[in-house]
This record gives structure tokens, C-alpha cells and sequence, in this order.
């Protein structure tokens, strides 16, 4: 006679499971497969994996000049920081790219006059085509230059995954932006009507973090006026924040995100400067972390981001971009201010970095179908 195992039970046990486990048992029985489909189990999963930092995964995408370009995987071993050796996982969009990420779905884009957006989910092999929506060029500006950023992150007031696109126009003296929100949820877009300050975007990429997206603007009277902007994905508005440092003509800043809070990096020919914003939303939690000297990590790395701390949170991994165009993965010890080069062949020469955790979400997506899988398939039934 089988023991009884309480539902209770079995929900806690499999909610610590990896989620290649868990796409797997979707098949033992229409009981789990029930419960792992659930939202509640769903977010339950989620926030034991953000918890245990499991199923760690680095997507890198190669980036080189001609496509096609290709990701591969790097898993993160959890007791020595070690990486396996990459694999190269199948996109579900051909010469897509990644626009960011969050809660282990990535978002891609693709075009210039038409841009299309996806949410992917690498882990399940599960995506999902936003409704493509027009650009709508304000009035005199027909003939206008025109960039388009993206941004994509979790609305915690409303549970919402959204997309936060704006677009700049310029036209001799003259600036105007067009934003638009698209909400997972409703599966549409929404324009915003917030007034927007007279600033250029000047960054590039958008930051999504706890609600709300960042990125760096510089004031178009005065251009050496750098501040940080944020636009809340819940209310829809605006808030402007200054920097923790006053910006300079001969440094590089970037923003990023750091064991979950705000990230403020300045470069500059001698040193690179990482700042924490300790409390979210507070201008005077800005707190200095570590500061890296140039002959440290290399005589001619150009930037780098900041991606993730170590198991211990005694060293932090930066993705290192050189002068000569190559890219590393690098752990800096922030205690003997020293910098290990993650050595792996087979890591693409040019990359960027997409980090993602295990995650359920998307599930109900369409799935990714590799054609080199039909293929095998094909191969062993002869």
C-alpha cells in the first residue's frame, strides 16, 4: 500500500525542484500537471528560485557585425563559481536580439521601422509575439530621426510583466518622444501621455528594477547635467533622480543592477567606480562598493557591467568589454581588490549577457521548435 503523501507536501517539494524537472513531470499525471500550470504554484516557484539563486543561468549572445547571431547557455556551478561548458540553445526568432530580462524571461526585438517585440522563457523552450504596434510620429516631424529603446520588467503593484518602449524624434533644434506600455496581461499596448522633461536619452539600454525602468538623460541645454530618470510601471509617471557622483566629459557611466539594487558605474581611463543605491528610491542611500583600477583587469578594457555577486557575495562577476572589440566574463574580489579572467573556450569572442534564474512563467507561450531536433528525430526512425 502506497503512503500517503499530504498535497501540502508534494506542492513544497516540487515548488524546490529545477524547472527541467518540473517541464518534465508535467507528463506523470493530470494532478501535477494541474498543479505545476497553476499561478500560484507559478509564483511560488519563482520565489524560491530568486531565493536560492538556482538554476543560474548566463544566456550569452553572440554579437558580431553579420548574422546569424546565436546564444548560448553558461550554467553557474553554485560552490566555486565555475561555468560549465556553453551550449548552443535554439532561438525561437531568427536574428532576434536582447533587449533585457527579468525573472528568467528574456525580451527580444527585432526591426527599425517595424519593431517587434517577444517575451521568451529559455528554460521551458517557451515564447510569446507582442501585438505589433505602429510608431506614431507626432505632428512636423515626418521626416525626423528616429532611435527606439525598450525596456521590459515586473509591475509588482498590478503582478504584470510589461514592455516600456520610447521612441526619441529629433529634427533640426527640435525633440520629441512617443511612449508606449505594453501589459502582458491585457496582451495590448497602451500610450502614455505623461509630460516628458526636455532631455536626451543617453544611454544604451533602459534599466527595468522593482517596478520601475531607469536610464541615463542628459539635459539638452546644458549636456554635462547628467541624471537618472524613472518611470514607474504602476502609476504611469515620471520621478528624476541625480547621480551619485557629478558626471565628467572624459568618463563613461552606464546603469546596472546589482544583487537587486541600482547600479551606478563610472568610467575612465585610470579607474572604474561602482555605486549602490542601498535603499530604492532614496537618493542618499548611494553608496560606493568597490572601485577598480585600469592595470587590475586589463590596459585596455574599455567598460564593463556588473552582473552578478558570488555565492559568498565576497566577489562580483563583470562582463568585460575590450578597446579591441573581444569580450570576458571576469570575478573581481572585492576584498583583495583583485580580478580572476573566467577562462572558457567556449565562449563566443563578442557577447552580451542576459542572466536568467528558473522559471515557470509563460508556460501557456507557444513552443520553441528546433529544426535540428526534427532532424535527429528523423535520423534515429531510419
Amino acid at each position: 500500500m502506497m503512503p500517503y503523501i499530504p498535497q501540502e507536501l508534494i506542492t513544497e517539494i516540487l515548488a524546490r525542484l529545477p524547472v527541467k524537472s518540473l517541464v518534465r513531470f508535467l507528463c506523470v499525471c493530470k494532478e501535477w500537471y494541474a498543479l505545476i500550470t497553476d499561478t500560484d504554484f507559478i509564483k511560488l516557484h519563482l520565489k524560491s528560485s530568486i531565493e536560492t539563486n538556482r538554476d543560474r543561468t548566463l544566456i550569452l549572445n553572440e554579437d558580431e557585425f553579420s548574422p546569424p547571431l546565436r546564444y548560448f547557455s553558461a550554467v553557474q556551478f553554485s560552490k566555486d563559481n565555475q561555468f560549465r561548458k556553453t551550449f548552443e540553445i535554439y532561438k525561437p526568432l531568427q536574428n532576434w536580439v536582447i533587449s533585457d530580462y527579468c525573472d528568467g524571461l528574456v525580451c527580444l526585438h527585432k526591426g527599425y521601422e517595424k519593431l517587434e517585440v517577444a517575451i521568451w522563457n529559455p528554460l521551458v523552450r517557451k515564447y510569446r509575439k507582442l501585438p505589433i504596434e505602429p510608431i506614431e510620429e507626432p505632428s512636423c516631424f515626418s521626416s525626423a530621426i528616429r532611435f527606439s529603446h525598450l525596456a521590459f520588467g515586473h509591475d509588482p503593484r498590478n503582478d504584470d510583466y510589461k514592455v516600456l518602449r520610447v521612441t526619441e524624434f529629433y529634427m533640426a533644434d527640435s525633440m520629441e518622444f512617443e511612449v508606449k506600455v505594453y501589459s502582458m496581461r491585457s496582451n495590448s499596448w497602451k500610450k502614455i501621455d505623461e509630460q516628458w522633461p526636455n532631455k536626451e536619452i543617453c544611454c544604451q539600454k533602459l534599466l527595468a528594477l522593482n517596478g520601475d525602468v531607469y536610464w541615463l538623460a542628459a539635459d539638452r541645454v546644458v549636456q554635462d547635467l547628467e541624471s537618472i530618470l524613472a518611470f514607474n510601471l504602476a502609476t504611469e509617471t515620471l520621478r528624476l533622480y541625480e547621480t551619485p557622483v557629478p558626471p565628467d566629459d572624459d568618463q563613461f557611466t552606464c546603469l546596472d543592477v546589482l544583487g537587486g539594487f541600482l547600479c551606478y558605474i563610472v568610467n575612465d581611463y585610470l579607474n572604474s567606480d561602482v555605486y549602490l543605491m542601498k535603499k530604492n528610491g532614496v537618493e542618499s542611500s548611494w553608496t560606493q562598493i568597490f572601485k577598480i583600477k585600469q592595470h587590475v583587469v586589463c590596459r585596455d578594457f574599455e567598460y564593463f557591467r556588473t552582473l552578478m555577486f558570488s555565492t559568498n557575495g565576497k566577489k562580483v562577476l563583470l562582463e568585460e568589454h575590450q578597446e579591441c572589440g573581444h569580450t570576458n566574463l571576469i570575478w573581481y574580489d572585492i576584498e583583495k581588490k583583485r580580478c580572476y579572467r573566467v577562462k572558457n573556450r567556449s565562449f563566443p569572442y563578442v557577447f552580451m549577457v542576459a542572466t536568467c534564474i528558473g522559471s515557470l512563467l509563460l508556460l501557456d507561450g507557444d513552443n520553441v521548435i528546433d529544426p535540428r531536433q526534427k532532424k535527429n528525430k528523423g535520423k534515429r526512425k531510419r
